[in-house]
Protein backbone atom coordinates (compact mmCIF):
# COMPACT_ATOMS: atom_id res chain seq x y z
CA UNK A 1 0.00 0.00 0.00
CA UNK A 2 1.14 3.70 -0.97
CA UNK A 3 1.18 6.58 1.68
CA UNK A 4 -0.44 9.16 0.13
CA UNK A 5 0.92 12.34 0.83
CA UNK A 6 -0.55 15.37 1.46
CA UNK A 7 -1.45 17.89 -1.47
CA UNK A 8 -0.48 21.32 -0.46
CA UNK A 9 -1.51 24.32 -2.79
CA UNK A 10 -0.22 27.97 -2.75
CA UNK A 11 -1.62 30.11 0.24
CA UNK A 12 -3.80 33.30 -0.72
CA UNK A 13 -0.57 35.43 0.62
CA UNK A 14 1.88 33.41 -1.88
CA UNK A 15 -0.52 34.49 -4.81
CA UNK A 16 -1.05 38.36 -3.64
CA UNK A 17 3.03 38.22 -3.25
CA UNK A 18 4.07 37.01 -6.78
CA UNK A 19 1.09 39.23 -8.07
CA UNK A 20 2.89 42.44 -6.34
CA UNK A 21 6.03 41.28 -8.17
CA UNK A 22 4.90 40.51 -11.20
CA UNK A 23 3.37 44.09 -11.14
CA UNK A 24 6.58 46.08 -9.76
CA UNK A 25 8.73 44.76 -12.96
CA UNK A 26 5.73 45.58 -15.55
CA UNK A 27 4.93 48.86 -14.93
CA UNK A 28 8.48 50.30 -15.78
CA UNK A 29 8.70 47.43 -18.87
CA UNK A 30 5.65 49.00 -19.91
CA UNK A 31 6.66 53.03 -19.58
CA UNK A 32 9.82 51.49 -21.20
CA UNK A 33 8.08 50.64 -24.50
CA UNK A 34 5.94 53.13 -24.60
CA UNK A 35 9.05 55.66 -25.06
CA UNK A 36 10.55 53.51 -27.23
CA UNK A 37 7.76 53.44 -29.80
CA UNK A 38 7.68 57.94 -29.19
CA UNK A 39 11.17 57.69 -30.17
CA UNK A 40 11.21 56.17 -32.57
CA UNK A 41 8.37 58.25 -34.57
CA UNK A 42 10.12 61.59 -33.76
CA UNK A 43 13.30 59.72 -35.23
CA UNK A 44 11.18 58.98 -38.27
CA UNK A 45 9.89 63.31 -38.24
CA UNK A 46 14.16 64.28 -38.11
CA UNK A 47 14.77 61.85 -41.00
CA UNK A 48 12.06 63.45 -43.33
CA UNK A 49 13.38 66.70 -42.23
CA UNK A 50 16.76 65.75 -43.09
CA UNK A 51 16.02 64.47 -46.55
CA UNK A 52 13.89 67.24 -47.23
CA UNK A 53 16.06 70.27 -46.28
CA UNK A 54 19.06 67.78 -48.29
CA UNK A 55 16.53 67.59 -51.35
CA UNK A 56 16.57 71.23 -50.98
CA UNK A 57 19.57 72.20 -51.03
CA UNK A 58 20.60 70.11 -54.04
CA UNK A 59 17.44 71.57 -55.84
CA UNK A 60 19.74 74.99 -54.86
CA UNK A 61 23.00 73.82 -55.96
CA UNK A 62 21.83 72.66 -59.18
CA UNK A 63 20.31 76.18 -60.21
CA UNK A 64 22.05 77.84 -63.07
CA UNK A 65 25.14 79.93 -60.91
CA UNK A 66 23.55 83.45 -62.75
CA UNK A 67 20.28 82.82 -61.36
CA UNK A 68 21.54 82.44 -57.43
CA UNK A 69 23.87 85.35 -58.61
CA UNK A 70 21.57 87.64 -59.59
CA UNK A 71 19.53 86.58 -56.44
CA UNK A 72 22.11 87.32 -53.83
CA UNK A 73 22.95 90.59 -55.23
CA UNK A 74 19.63 91.86 -55.40
CA UNK A 75 17.99 91.39 -52.55
CA UNK A 76 19.90 88.51 -50.38
CA UNK A 77 17.87 85.99 -51.74
CA UNK A 78 14.73 86.91 -50.71
CA UNK A 79 13.06 86.89 -54.30
CA UNK A 80 14.49 83.60 -54.78
CA UNK A 81 11.41 81.09 -54.06
CA UNK A 82 12.18 77.75 -52.62
CA UNK A 83 10.57 74.74 -54.45
CA UNK A 84 7.45 73.24 -53.40
CA UNK A 85 7.94 69.91 -51.95
CA UNK A 86 5.42 67.76 -50.57
CA UNK A 87 7.85 65.99 -48.03
CA UNK A 88 8.89 69.54 -46.78
CA UNK A 89 4.71 69.59 -45.44
CA UNK A 90 5.28 71.46 -42.42
CA UNK A 91 9.24 72.64 -42.59
CA UNK A 92 9.36 76.13 -42.55
CA UNK A 93 12.74 76.65 -44.82
CA UNK A 94 14.51 79.98 -44.62
CA UNK A 95 17.19 80.75 -47.25
CA UNK A 96 19.95 83.08 -47.61
CA UNK A 97 22.02 83.40 -50.06
CA UNK A 98 24.78 86.55 -49.69
CA UNK A 99 28.14 87.31 -51.72
CA UNK A 100 31.36 86.93 -50.19
CA UNK A 101 35.17 87.08 -50.99
CA UNK A 102 38.25 84.97 -49.44
CA UNK A 103 40.91 87.07 -48.24
CA UNK A 104 43.71 84.89 -47.00
CA UNK A 105 41.93 82.82 -43.43
CA UNK A 106 39.00 85.50 -43.83
CA UNK A 107 35.83 85.44 -45.33
CA UNK A 108 34.31 89.25 -45.72
CA UNK A 109 30.67 89.79 -47.35
CA UNK A 110 30.41 91.66 -50.41
CA UNK A 111 27.60 94.33 -50.86
CA UNK A 112 25.95 94.14 -53.72
CA UNK A 113 27.59 97.49 -55.49
CA UNK A 114 31.10 96.01 -54.97
CA UNK A 115 30.60 92.91 -55.80
CA UNK A 116 30.04 93.42 -59.41
CA UNK A 117 33.67 94.78 -59.57
CA UNK A 118 34.54 91.22 -58.07
CA UNK A 119 32.13 89.20 -60.22
CA UNK A 120 35.42 86.56 -60.77
CA UNK A 121 36.93 86.37 -57.48
CA UNK A 122 33.54 86.69 -55.52
CA UNK A 123 32.02 83.36 -54.05
CA UNK A 124 27.75 82.67 -53.45
CA UNK A 125 27.41 81.95 -49.47
CA UNK A 126 24.35 79.64 -49.35
CA UNK A 127 22.38 79.20 -45.61
CA UNK A 128 19.59 77.12 -45.07
CA UNK A 129 18.28 76.42 -42.27
CA UNK A 130 14.90 74.79 -40.93
CA UNK A 131 13.02 75.91 -37.97
CA UNK A 132 13.74 72.19 -36.32
CA UNK A 133 17.57 73.04 -36.12
CA UNK A 134 18.80 71.71 -38.99
CA UNK A 135 21.45 74.26 -41.18
CA UNK A 136 23.28 73.53 -44.27
CA UNK A 137 25.75 76.14 -45.24
CA UNK A 138 27.96 75.77 -48.62
CA UNK A 139 29.90 78.49 -50.48
CA UNK A 140 29.66 78.19 -54.57
CA UNK A 141 32.51 79.40 -56.97
CA UNK A 142 32.03 80.15 -60.31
Amino acid sequence: MKVRLPQRGFSFVEVMVAVLLLAICAVPMMEALTQGLTVSASGVDKARELRCMKNTMETILAEPYQTLWTAASQDNAASYVLPDDASCAGIVRQLAISLCEQTGATTVFLTPGTAQNRREAAMLYIALTSDKGYSFTTMVAR
